[in-house]
């Protein structure tokens, strides 16, 4: 259950999240290169909301779409395959009747790529959580261990600096012989641990200064927030930008405060570089955080960012920064742009060579027009024709509609198996109404008879055993297991198993009222095409009336009023078509929702299957 969801759900979303997530860390990374004095705590934000996007973009459902992609040209309708369709509906009714059938087998794949792919992401996302679980561990210990700071000059001073900075409580400190830099290790009980002798190795200053720096982590909560970047790193764990952007946001972090004490400080920047260089560098804890530097790249760019003395207004970095919250947080789906309705086709004269030959005329053999005399034309010849252009009838492609079931059937396939929901209005011996999966048996099959809505997975031949094994019109459940077989008569497991394809049959009524709705759609689509290819004959009849007999006024009326009717016709179903668009995509929503509702109710079924083998309530025939 969990691995179908992992394949189902989640892969797709770590896929999407991870593409979404380079973009965006590309977009940060060049707004930083490209902006070099904005503030360390402008790109602290930055970063912090790139590991929001990839946690977000996993647990979001539904991905704002963004039609960037071309529309499509012509009207898309779903078509279920037709061999398979058909050889379902022929399977019930040789069922019904009574007559074997034969199916194609039932492919079975028990291993698979995104099995594999869900398998490693689930092995890497556990060896992170054991490194962090062994890391939390080893700092809890390095608490237990230490003594109760006892150096009243320091404890004083810590207490003043965390008034100042707006803390309601000083945290508690610590001593220890195991670390060489100050640690503030946390987030629920916030633990300050000082290497032992830390208070007289440093003069007052420098220790103003390291202290006021971990209170500024305290002020800021950094160390809440950085439980966001953590958890971006386990999760998207195979992603080395992740990691990058994690480590990013920490050295933001270390030079948004190193900048908070500057700022508050009588003392410039060549203080508190010393001050950093003494620190050296010490591992970061898995719980907490370090004053000093995890490596010497990391130590090297903490003291370029003290060089920034100017750094870009506030006003700079705050639209920044909401800038990149807003294109790049939420996550999107490409999609393609809707389908415009088609216009309707302008009306042009018929080719000639379109036309009908003139029925030759009773009397000998004569030209079509009479020939144009030698001298000019007396005045009382008819005018040159001048016909108005007349739209050419454009018949709409009619939509592909999906061959229609015998009544009452809804069938949709995967593979080699059918999957065939039907419904009979009559009470009649032998009628079916509910949802069959038939294929090759496999390892286990079961049937549910009931009046209200029939399950079966299996082969037909199991559907007679089942429907055999019926007393009355009882409600029975039967189960293949191997060649064992069983039945359960018990109401309350029935009932249950009722329950289980509920939201199946729910949808299957949904998905066929929809189909009605669709084909209704196509055959008034099929009358409109009609009366335009009607329209056209028309055209044509009086277009060769004019050539023929000269033109006049009431063939102008009569070609303007076609025209008027050709192109409300072809506004007419261009907004059916926009129509059969809609529901084509609910149609495939349902679909959707169909397969994930299958797939529930069949881990369900397998669940009371179990329990009624164990507990006794499935009789062995």
């Amino acid at each position: 259950m969990a691995i179908a969801l992992l394949i189902d759900t989640l892969l797709p979303r770590l896929l999407a999240a991870s593409i979404q997530g380079t973009l965006l860390v590309t977009l940060v990374w060049a707004l930083c290169r490209a902006l070099p004095r904005l503030s360390p705590n402008a790109r602290c934000w930055l970063w912090w909301l790139v590991a929001l996007q990839l946690v977000v973009g996993l647990v979001w459902s539904n991905p704002v779409a963004l039609p960037l992609l071309p529309a499509f040209e012509q009207l898309a309708m779903p078509v279920p395959p037709v061999e398979p369709m058909q050889a379902g509906a022929a399977g019930l009714a040789a069922f019904a009747s009574g007559d074997p059938v034969q199916f194609a087998p039932e492919a079975s794949t028990p291993w698979s790529w995104p099995l594999l792919v869900a398998s490693i992401w689930l092995l890497g996302l556990v060896a992170m959580i054991a490194r962090s679980l062994s890391g939390l561990r080893a700092s809890r210990r390095l608490i237990r261990t230490a003594e109760p700071c006892s150096d009243r000059t320091l404890l004083q001073a810590l207490v003043l600096a965390a008034d100042a900075h707006g803390l309601r409580a000083a945290p508690d400190v610590r001593v220890s012989d195991a670390i060489t830099s100050p640690q503030l290790i946390g987030p629920w009980h916030p633990v300050l641990l000082l290497p032992r002798g830390y208070g007289e190795a440093l003069q007052a200053d420098e220790l103003d200064m390291a202290l006021t720096h971990e209170l500024v982590h305290l002020q800021r909560r950094d160390l809440w927030l950085g439980l966001l970047p953590a958890l971006a790193q386990h999760l998207f764990w195979f992603h080395p930008l992740a990691h990058l952007a994690a480590r990013e946001y920490g050295l933001a972090r270390e030079g948004a405060c190193d900048a908070a004490v500057l700022a508050g400080h009588e003392h410039g920047a060549r203080e508190y570089a010393q001050l950093l260089l003494r620190l050296g560098i010490a591992p970061r804890p898995e719980a907490g955080l370090a004053s000093a530097s995890p490596d010497y790249t990391f130590l090297k760019r903490r003291l370029t960012m003290l060089k920034t003395t100017r750094p870009l207004s506030s006003a700079i970095a705050l639209s920044t920064t909401l800038l990149v919250a807003t294109v790049g947080v939420l996550p999107y789906r490409i999609t393609n742009a809707a389908t415009p309705p088609a216009p309707p086709a302008p009306l042009a004269p018929p080719a000639a060579s379109t036309l009908p030959a003139p029925p030759a005329p009773p009397a000998p053999r004569a030209p079509a027009l009479p020939p144009l005399p030698a001298t000019p034309p007396a005045p009382s010849a008819p005018a040159p024709i001048d016909l108005p252009p007349t739209p050419t009838p454009a018949l709409p492609a009619e939509p592909t509609a999906p061959p229609a079931p015998p009544a009452g059937v809804v069938n949709s396939s995967r593979g080699h198996v059918h999957t065939i929901r039907t419904r009979h209005d009559g009470d009649g011996e032998g009628a079916l109404r509910g949802t069959f999966t038939l294929g090759k048996p496999g390892a286990e099959s079961y049937v549910l008879i009931d009046p209200e809505h029939n399950v079966a997975v299996g082969s037909t031949d199991e559907l007679a055993e089942a429907r055999a094994a019926q007393r009355g019109n009882e409600s029975l459940l039967w189960l293949r297991r191997g060649d064992a077989r069983y039945v359960v008569r018990d109401a309350d497991t029935i009932g249950r198993f009722r329950e289980a394809f509920a939201d199946v049959a729910r949808l299957g009524e949904r998905q066929g009222a929809l189909g009605a709705e669709q084909g209704a759609l196509g055959a008034e689509q099929g009358e409109l095409g009609a009366r335009q290819g009607e329209i056209g004959g028309r055209v044509a009849d009086l277009a060769l009336q004019a050539v023929r007999n000269g033109d006049d006024a009431s063939r102008r009326t009569a070609l303007a009023a076609l025209e008027a009717e050709s192109r409300a016709l072809g506004a007419k179903l261009g907004t059916m078509s926009g129509q059969q668009v809609a529901l084509a995509e609910q149609q495939s929503a349902l679909a959707r929702q169909q397969a994930d509702a299958q797939a529930r109710a069949n881990r369900q079924a397998r669940s009371l299957l179990d329990e009624a083998v164990s507990s006794g309530r499935a009789q062995r025939l």
